[in-house]
């Protein structure tokens, strides 16, 4: 039964990391940019491998794509500025994407996210 449980937590975990670069990932397409795309849609591909350097490189990549969210935040917040229109409703939706990405990087201090990855 713990091992169904700790099973569970890996996928729940998992799954806020994964949703963290699809995010960013559907911006891109919105934009247009199929490259972009296409990279931040297999950029999870890593988690399959139960290996340190796996989560590490996830890790980092995950607070790539948190800093790519703050610029893209800011340019977001000039452009409404410029054009005379509201920017509160989107400062907080981007604000929260930005918070749901960053506690994605701490998954990798669960006790069975650790003992999957061999971090301890």
């Amino acid at each position: 039964m713990a091992r169904n449980n700790d099973r569970l937590s890996v996928i729940g975990l998992i799954s806020a990391n994964v949703l963290s670069f699809w995010l960013l990932a559907a911006h891109f397409l919105r934009g247009g940019e199929i490259g972009w795309f296409l990279c931040l849609l297999l950029l999870p591909a890593p988690l399959c491998v139960r290996q340190a350097w796996a989560a590490r490189f996830i890790q980092l990549a995950t607070l790539a794509v948190a800093s790519g969210w703050v610029m893209i935040t800011a340019q977001m917040l000039v452009d409404r500025l410029m054009m005379g229109e509201s920017w509160g409703r989107m400062l907080v939706i981007m604000g929260a994407v930005i918070c749901l990405t960053l506690l994605s990087v701490c998954t990798f201090l669960h006790p069975a996210i650790e003992r999957r990855y061999r971090l301890v």
